[in-house]
């Protein structure tokens, strides 16, 4: 009988360095991917309608971290943000690691692992706030980051 896949919601985040000691839960995660450009090149040999496509440059889009808001004046999130925009984490580029790990049905053991490096923080958004809207207040941070290793 074949397997089921993992359900998304059983994840593990954290952030460790560049200023940064975060472990939570959070609601969401989004941006783990990676894409190339594709360059076209045609060489003078080629016939005018032939082009050769060769690897360019590869991408990684910012990853978006979003929770309910835990306790007023005491984000982490917003303090490791205000910490890069004043100069005060790390500034020799090793920047921050961040695992993410998806667990087992039970969410006792991690089934797979995404590892971040050379993270940072480049936007913190807050809550939305509505009077006539019953919702979670939900803030978020966008990280960027240079590399990501499968485990």
């Amino acid at each position: 009988m074949p397997r089921a896949p993992y359900n998304a919601f059983n994840f593990k985040v954290e952030i460790q360095g560049g200023g940064a000691s975060i472990t939570g839960g959070f609601s969401e995660v989004s941006g783990l991917e990676t894409e190339q450009d594709v360059v076209e090149y045609r060489s003078g040999e080629m016939k005018p309608d032939e082009t050769q496509k060769i690897p360019g440059l590869s991408k990684k889009p910012n990853l978006v971290l979003r929770r309910g808001v835990l306790k007023a004046g005491a984000s982490d999130l917003f303090n490791w943000r205000r910490r890069v925009i004043e100069g005060l984490a790390d500034g020799d580029r090793t920047g921050a690691s961040v695992t993410i790990q998806l667990m087992d049905e039970k969410g006792s053991a991690p089934v797979t692992t995404w590892k971040l490096m050379r993270a940072w923080p480049v936007k913190w958004s807050g809550p939305t706030l509505a009077a006539n809207r019953s919702e979670t207040a939900v803030e978020s941070l966008e990280i960027a980051y240079e590399e990501i290793q499968p485990g």
